[in-house]
């Protein structure tokens, strides 16, 4: 009887083995099914979908980077942010524009917006200008038309362009200006070092004073030295003998001065730019 109940004691714990070592082997069969061979090919698939929709952002990238042809004087605000344009550059067309004007080539573009010669070298090869504008039979040499850029505003790099006009004397072109607060007669280039009178002539052929000078002019009454002998032209000499006189003569005025052999027409026009 003993014997029995220990046979089936040992058939019942081997078949519980057998069953445990089943399910361990079902289990892992299905782990495959699922967990593996399933997912591997979603994450192909996923993989897929990815580099497709990546694709498909450079191709509207690249769209929406691609420039076609346009005529620069139809420019909007939107188009202009597109082609890298300042707001101010935009204003400058638009003002143009307004006045019932076309800029009919690339070199006008640039005069009237005063972008760079970069800008310049990258987008005017998109310019397409009217057919009467390109058009042979039309002869602009013939039209002689000149464009006059402000002096108060001009760049280095613009005035370089000029023949006679290096990187060294427009740098000092530049420096002058500030100093002086912009210039107010174009005679003024006279006092820039460097600068000989054919070289000024090509600089009033292609400027002129568009935008005044801002600055505070000095009251003569109440000037001191130093106030003085920050006018460029002036020199200390001369600004020692204002103050002399206005020590006789509180009430001196620049049409006093016409008096002092110092100070002749010339210099009394240049001085009424700084002076009250």
């Amino acid at each position: 009887m003993l014997q029995k109940r220990s046979f089936a004691f040992r058939s019942f714990r081997t078949q519980r083995v057998a069953f445990f070592l089943f399910s361990i082997l079902i289990g892992f069969q299905i782990y495959l099914e699922f967990f593996y061979l399933q997912n591997e090919p979603r994450d192909i698939m996923d993989f897929d979908f990815v580099l497709q929709e990546q694709i498909d952002s450079l191709k509207q990238r690249e769209r929406k980077d691609q420039i076609y042809p346009f005529n620069p004087n139809y420019i909007s605000l939107s188009k202009g942010y597109q082609l890298d344009l300042s707001l101010e550059e935009i204003e400058r067309l638009h003002r143009f524009r307004n006045s019932g004007k076309f800029a009919n080539s690339v070199a006008e573009f640039k005069a009237v917006t005063q972008v760079s010669s970069d800008w310049i070298i990258k987008y005017s090869p998109y310019f397409k200008f009217p057919e009467w504008v390109t058009s042979k039979k039309l002869k602009v040499k013939d039209l002689n038309v000149s464009v006059i850029k402000d002096i108060n505003t001009a760049t280095a790099e613009e005035l370089i362009e000029i023949r006679g006009i290096g990187a060294v004397l427009s740098k000092r072109i530049i420096k002058y200006r500030l100093s002086i607060k912009g210039f107010d007669l174009m005679e003024q280039l006279n006092q820039v070092y460097g600068l000989d009178s054919l070289v000024i002539s090509k600089i009033k052929s292609q400027y002129q004073i568009l935008t005044p000078a801002k600055r505070t002019k000095i009251v003569l009454a109440e000037a001191t030295m130093e106030d003085l002998l920050r006018i460029p032209f002036l020199t200390k000499k001369e600004a020692k003998k204002i103050i002399g006189l206005r020590t006789k003569n509180k009430k001196i005025t620049l049409k006093s001065l016409r008096n002092e052999p110092e100070f002749d027409s010339l210099k009394l026009e240049r001085l009424a730019l700084y002076l009250q």
